[in-house]
């Protein structure tokens, strides 16, 4: 592994503020958006892709499922594909394999065909997302890589945000095969940015290792999660049972394949405490994040009768919040450090948390919209710090394997957090059960203050070919 210091004068690095540092960050975060975009786009859809093939609601969840657990799954291989074989050119990969199957999904005769097509668009999505954090990585010094993140995680916050509205504008303009469709534009001008990029060069071929039955038993342990976390959605208690009967035997099946063969998730990457400290506090944070976006409608709708265009806006609030101050963090992190974003942010997601809490006895709306707007403000202000933190944690020519461990462990913290949300609010729930959960999200909250404790500023005088201070040696991807 070449050495190279923090300040390194390599052509292939960001190094000021300009025209083109701004012109590289939006032609990645173009890229990356399509990740978020096609996760929350497809929801106002469903009651039409429901119509249309004449299934129940317990089918259209798998829509929703089958991506989810593709993405979640994908992420290290998604890693570990762009260290072997260079990190743009990946993203371009993603790009084109989404274009063909969203295609495909446009003209799909029957809900098994489209379910198919769903799961294989989150694999293609699930190429882009981590390879995009990974090119930043690699390519920002590390003085603005907060900054950089920052920005980008704003651009992924309003990809989410908007993909309901655009959803709708395209269903009044025709149909459900549109919220495919869109895909094809969207991706094509991606790549023409993309192309405008000098490509990274990975390790090569002989360096990738990727065990397919740790990857099938990955893809039965989130999937066992999702299940758990359908039962919500479909009141069914089957959903529940079976769930919660297969989450451990895969989770076994995973740690036995680990164990004696091969890992998919390159858990070494965990020994660095800086990485081990930010993944876990990634997982806790959207956890808290991803169950007040699912459990808040059903509060409001069933038991306070309010209407979905009042729900957007109380929930718009918190991603406001988050877009709002995400690059605001980014660019304190680079200049006071991290440790003061992740315990700001990490206190604020906590108060919040404690307040709705307290709130959970027919509360005005009003009251409910200041907390949530709290939780946005710690994980927008604390985001870029606790990446920054991740990615920095390991040397840049290993930037994608660990983006992609870093990258699944959000996506397990929201899956985690439908199962708490299935367990605990079951199919009829009442107001105590609101009250119970988020009690539960409020220890979650305390457990990420905690964890963010451990993580370390880095030394000004550390170098970026070197991991922190009592790492374990490092693995090739």
């Amino acid at each position: 592994m070449r050495p190279e210091s923090a300040g390194a004068t390599d052509s292939t690095l960001i190094l000021d503020g300009g025209w083109r540092s701004i012109e590289f960050q939006a032609t990645v975060a173009l890229a990356a958006m399509l990740t978020p975009l096609n996760s929350t786009m497809i929801a106002v859809g469903l009651p039409s892709i429901r119509s249309h093939f004449d299934v129940g609601v317990g089918e259209m969840t798998l829509l929703i499922s089958v991506y989810l657990v593709a993405v979640a799954a994908m992420q290290p291989v998604s890693g570990r594909l762009g260290d072997a074989f260079g990190s743009i050119r990946m993203m371009m990969v993603g790009l084109i394999l989404l274009i063909a199957i969203s295609a495909v999904s446009a003209l799909a005769t029957n809900l098994p065909m489209l379910i198919l097509m769903r799961g294989l668009q989150g694999a293609a999505t699930a190429l882009v997302l981590p390879n995009g954090i990974a090119v930043l990585r690699k390519r920002t010094p590390s003085e603005r890589l907060g900054t950089v993140l920052g920005m980008n995680g704003a651009a992924l916050s309003v990809a989410a945000a908007t993909g309901p509205v655009i959803g709708g504008a395209l269903l009044l303009a025709g149909d459900w095969r549109l919220l495919f469709l869109v895909n094809v534009p969207l991706s094509i001008v991606a790549i023409a940015f993309l192309l405008r990029l000098s490509p990274d060069e990975g390790h090569g071929r002989e360096t990738l290792h990727i065990d397919l039955p740790s990857l099938g038993a990955l893809v039965a342990v989130f999937g066992s999660a999702v299940l758990i976390g359908s039962a919500t959605r479909v009141e069914n208690p089957a959903f529940l049972i079976v769930g919660a009967a297969l989450l451990p035997v895969t989770v076994a099946a995973y740690w036995l394949r680990s164990r004696w063969g091969e890992s998919i998730v390159q858990f070494h990457f965990f020994g660095a405490r800086n990485f081990r400290s930010a993944a876990t506090s990634q997982a806790l944070t959207n956890l808290v994040m991803y169950s007040f976006l699912v459990s808040l409608p059903l509060y409001l709708v069933d038991l306070r009768g309010v209407g979905d265009q009042v729900v957007s806006l109380v929930l718009f609030s918190l991603m406001a919040a988050m877009i709002t101050l995400s690059p605001i963090g980014g660019a304190l992190t680079d200049r006071v450090g991290r440790r003061p974003l992740l315990l700001g942010g990490g206190a604020a997601i906590l108060a919040a948390t404690v307040a709705l809490a307290l709130l959970f006895d027919d509360p005005p709306l009003a009251a409910i919209i200041g907390p949530l707007i709290g939780v946005g403000f710690g994980l927008g202000i604390s985001g870029a710090a606790r990446s920054s933190a991740a990615l920095e944690a390991w040397p840049r020519d290993v930037a994608g394997s660990v983006s992609g461990t870093f990258s699944m462990m959000r996506y397990a913290g929201a899956i985690v957090g439908a199962a708490i949300i299935a367990a605990l609010l079951g199919p009829d729930p009442g107001e105590g059960a609101f009250r119970i959960l988020t009690i539960v999200l409020a220890g979650a909250a305390v457990l990420n203050l905690f964890v963010s404790l451990e993580i370390r500023d880095r030394p000004r005088a550390a170098t970026d070919a070197q991991p922190e201070a009592g790492a374990p040696a490092l693995e090739r991807p």
